[in-house]
């Protein structure tokens, strides 16, 4: 069970447009990016998800179990595509894999300039996109996604597994946020 307490401490000293690694276990990854949506749910008006974890429908049946607003967030799919082609939502955009970075960049940007008012952006895991992509062009994409965010003043958390990414990526990510916090 990940430490609720100390996240929401460490996370509500900061700015609102900061950006924080969170980095956890395997076991607590779902756990610590629920816990960090329920936070920042609080603290903004709307969020971007970026998921390569978990494909849409199961993300928002776990949102709504776990009491979170689903028509505040807009969600990024990057798995299930094939398999939900025809879905008429307004609140999500089906990309073709984690593996597409220009795709998942330009959407990104996109979704936050539509977003109105307070927003962030919670990508669910860079290990995932670590797997389908080399480390420098992933390093080189998360700059980007990250600079972008900065510059429309957009705060966010990056969930990561700990002891399991790549060294050189890690520090680099690490290095563009604001603060890492260990759960």
């Amino acid at each position: 069970m990940i430490d609720v307490k100390k996240l929401k401490d460490e996370l509500s000293k900061l700015a609102q447009d900061s950006i924080v690694l969170v980095e956890t276990s395997a076991e607590k990854s779902f756990e610590a990016s629920m816990t960090c949506l329920k936070i920042l749910e609080e603290k903004y008006d709307n969020g971007i998800i970026l998921s390569v974890n978990r494909p849409y429908v199961n993300l928002v049946s776990n949102y709504k179990k776990n009491g979170i607003d689903t028509k505040k967030m807009f969600i990024i799919d990057c798995i299930s595509k094939k398999h939900y082609k025809e879905m008429d939502v307004e609140n999500v955009m089906f990309l073709e894999s984690a593996s597409a970075l220009t795709d998942i960049s330009v959407a990104l940007g996109e979704c936050m300039q539509r977003t109105e008012g307070k927003k962030f952006v919670l990508v669910d895991s860079t290990n995932i996109m670590l797997i389908h992509n080399k480390p420098h062009i992933f390093a080189r994409f998360i700059h980007g996604v990250l600079t972008k965010m900065r510059l429309n003043k957009v705060g966010g958390i990056l969930i990561s597994l700990d002891d399991k990414t790549n060294e050189e990526v890690r520090a680099e990510i690490a290095q563009l946020c604001d603060k890492s916090i260990k759960v």
